[in-house]
């Protein structure tokens, strides 16, 4: 009797064991789409009408609706984690609300109703990214996101290419599975970034992350965009800082004054021969109309400078305050290519100062992680310095339904809620408010 009783014990362990692990696999797999939708890949490439930019297909945003219940779905059964991430995470939080508090002032209700749930459930999902998984976990599933991403654009490029290239303007260019080559080129700049994380993080599998790390780089040379260029170097040059800063203490003073003086450098010729500094990298000093689409905007931001216009809603009628930049410069302007000029567009000086101390404080934390952290610190630093540079040229900040955004928010929500440094030599798992002097002899092993 008592062996037959086992045996049913045993069955229905293993049942329950089955079962979870098909609950997990399912987990992982809508966690996956998730990363791809985000991303903008594919999708927006194929329901575009490329005769008609401006047109907003409807199956694109009815495509949404299924990935939030699936969010919903993820949260409810990652709860306690989520709940826990909420509250290590005022600031965020306070952006995103603030967003929705603009509905009150909004130029168009409706429409910002609209995009806050939007932002509120891509916001959530970064969240629950830092709540769900460690930094090796985050890492490593971005990691073969973006591999994924990066091995399909070259597919479309060279097997579809009526897809995979710029066929008008720009024409032959690659863009991979996004819409416009610069998109491509930006997230090619992220994907090299994360394959030398994920490589730093598992050096065994450097047969997988360096062969994709080149080809990343290979599709920003091919899409010619100089900002995604200046990116991957920048993130390269990044590596290496941070390695010399954590492995060689003698060496950090030296390394940190050359970096201080570069930059003072930097700054002192692009303000005084602009035109040369820009002529290195083949672009005029107006940043390819850049400069001239914010003065317009600047000069918008003066009729609504604390408040905004209502999250959302700026260029959304092409008779409403967008009509007159659009006018002036004789296109139909789609962004303001700028993240801080176009938050300011939205939620006034005050939301944009709010995210400013947020990205701030996240810098601060990930300069900490020098000094606490483990492998995790090359991710934390360099992702956030990415974010803040390809800000300053694509609308980046607080946008719905865009990947960056959930990189940043899950990036800057373990940082905010301390996540126990990554070591990669399985040492058990630690406090991050652990004494300095515990770490620095670990420091050469990350």
């Amino acid at each position: 009797m008592s062996t037959i009783a086992a045996n049913d014990r045993y069955q229905v362990r293993a049942r329950n064991g089955a079962f979870l692990k098909a609950i997990s696999w399912l987990e992982e797999i809508a966690v996956f789409w998730l990363i791809l939708h985000f991303s903008s890949a594919i999708l927006a490439l194929v329901f575009t009408d490329h005769n008609d930019l401006d047109y907003e297909n409807p199956m694109l945003r009815l495509l949404w609706y299924p990935s939030y219940l699936i969010i919903m779905a993820l949260i409810l059964k990652n709860l306690p984690k989520f709940l826990r991430m909420v509250v290590f995470n005022p600031l965020l939080i306070i952006c995103v609300a603030w967003c929705g508090l603009s509905f009150f002032w909004s130029i168009s209700p409706d429409i910002t109703m609209r995009r806050v749930v939007a932002i509120v459930m891509t916001t959530s999902f970064g969240l629950l990214l830092a709540a769900k998984y460690s930094w090796y976990g985050l890492i490593q599933r971005l990691a073969i996101a973006f591999a994924f991403l990066t091995l399909g654009s070259y597919v479309f490029a060279i097997a579809i290419p009526e897809y995979g290239r710029m066929q008008f303007i720009h024409e032959g260019t690659w863009r991979g599975m996004w819409l416009e080559k610069n998109s491509f080129g930006a997230q090619m700049s992220k994907a090299v970034l994360l394959f030398m994380c994920a490589f730093a993080m598992a050096p065994k599998r450097g047969w997988i992350w360096v062969p994709m790390g080149v080809l990343a780089f290979i599709a920003i040379l091919m899409c010619t965009s100089k900002t995604a260029l200046l990116a991957a170097l920048l993130m390269i040059g990044g590596m290496v800082f941070v390695r010399i800063m954590r492995a060689n203490p003698l060496l950090r003073i030296p390394v940190m004054y050359i970096a201080i003086v570069g930059g003072v450098a930097f700054g002192f010729c692009m303000t005084f021969i602009p035109e040369e500094m820009f002529a290195l990298i083949g672009k005029d000093p107006s940043l390819t109309g850049r400069t001239q689409i914010w003065d317009g905007l600047m000069r918008a931001i003066g009729e609504h400078p604390w408040l905004g216009y209502g999250y959302g809603t700026f260029w959304m009628d092409p008779l409403g305050p967008s009509y007159w930049v659009r006018f002036e410069l004789d296109w139909g302007v789609p962004t303001a290519h700028n993240g801080w000029i176009e938050t300011w567009l939205s939620v006034g000086l005050v939301g944009i100062g709010i995210f400013a101390v947020t990205y701030l404080i996240t810098l601060i934390l990930g300069l900490d992680r020098l000094a606490r952290g483990g492998v995790e610190n090359y991710w934390v630093l360099l992702s956030t310095i990415l974010f803040g540079f390809l800000s300053m040229s694509e609308s980046t900040i607080l946008q719905q339904n865009h990947l960056d955004w959930v990189i940043f928010v899950a990036t800057t929500a373990k940082m905010f809620s301390f996540a126990p440094a990554y070591w990669r030599d399985g040492r058990p798992t630690m406090s991050y408010w652990r004494p300095r002097g515990a770490n620095s002899r670990h420091t050469a092993l990350a």
